[in-house]
């Protein structure tokens, strides 16, 4: 029978035989004959056969617990979320999880294949080009007692993102956050779905009459100058707008909840190498597979080779773009942290 020899093996079975006979033989001599080292000869010495152990371990120490394995597998199977994103799902609980055990727990339960049936629901969801944006607001951590506020636009398409700290929530800041996106994303914006909150929209707001508003906001008012479409979700259903709620999480899993910061001006600087990392480098999982996409970049390069009309930036100066982005997203002076 064939023998196969570690790749490393400076020895074969018929020189393992001699050694174990040569037992009246120094192992410096038999070293020096064999042209290998005393501990080799020591070792084949005392061993009764020739051949080479397994060096497959025998037992794999999966760095994930028996209950995080269960939520892995809930989460999957309920949702059929990608890697990433159950991945994501889990820092929250636990920040030494690495992606390779969430793979490895796929594989192990045979849910790492999607199945047919559920990508078919997942066809249903209506695909859009590039220029509907999803707006939000979250909250920051406090310094000096003050806080602030991070309004967050992403693009359903090739979930590029941008976003920005105010100190305040107001229909002036979301103005202002408005032109800021409309110079930030490279293509023309055509949709934009916000929540119902005041600094958005006017809504639900009742007159002593009990009559709704009629006047429009700043924001309804400087989306009505561009030509883009201003949806509202149904009012307490945050889901409607789950993908920015979705990158909410994403920002804090990696900026706040990942290091704390001395200042406001040190976090603003993280968000700000956050901001270029998630649009350049980062891979999404949920982007769309007849791409071939990997990062959000790369989904604008493919959107400008398929529909360059979309567009009144191209790819490169996008990046450019993004890589120069200042440091100082907003002009805020540094105060301690409090939590």
């Amino acid at each position: 029978m064939q023998q196969f020899y570690h790749s490393n093996s400076k020895t074969n079975v018929h020189i393992r035989e001699q050694i174990q006979l040569d037992k009246n033989i120094p192992s410096g001599e038999l070293a020096l004959k064999y042209n290998i080292s005393s501990n080799t000869v020591n070792k084949w010495r005392n061993r009764n056969e020739t051949n080479d152990y397994s060096s497959t371990p025998k037992n794999i120490a999966y760095s994930l617990s028996d209950i995080e394995s269960a939520l892995v597998v809930g989460i999957r199977r309920s949702t059929w979320f990608s890697l990433d994103e159950v991945y994501e799902t889990l820092l929250e609980q636990n920040r030494s999880i690495s992606r390779s055990s969430v793979y490895r727990c796929f594989v192990k339960n045979g849910i790492n294949v999607v199945p047919v049936v559920e990508k078919e629901k997942a066809k249903k969801f209506k695909a859009y080009e590039p220029g509907y944006l999803h707006i939000d607001v979250t909250y920051m951590p406090k310094f000096n007692k003050e806080g602030s506020y991070l309004y967050v636009a992403i693009d359903r398409a090739t979930r590029v993102m941008y976003y920005r700290i105010f100190e305040c929530k107001t229909a002036v800041a979301s103005e202002t956050f408005f032109e800021e996106c409309l110079d930030f994303f490279p293509f023309k914006i055509s949709i934009i779905l916000t929540d119902n909150g005041l600094e958005f929209t006017n809504r639900l707001i009742n007159s002593k009459k009990g009559k709704r508003c009629t006047k429009p906001s700043l924001f309804d008012v400087k989306c009505t100058e561009n030509e883009i479409d201003h949806r509202c979700t149904l009012p307490c259903t945050p889901k409607t707008n789950g993908m920015v709620e979705r990158v909410n999480g994403i920002i804090k899993n990696n900026t706040i909840l990942k290091h704390q910061y001395d200042n406001k001006t040190t976090l603003i600087n993280n968000l700000k190498d956050f901001l270029v990392f998630y649009n350049l480098y980062r891979r999404h999982g949920s982007l769309r597979k007849e791409l071939n996409v990997k990062t959000p970049f790369q989904a604008i390069e493919k959107w400008y080779q398929l529909k360059p009309e979309l567009f009144k930036t191209n790819p490169v100066d996008f990046k450019n773009n993004i890589l120069l982005l200042k440091t100082d997203l907003i002009n805020l002076p540094q105060q301690p942290y409090e939590t």
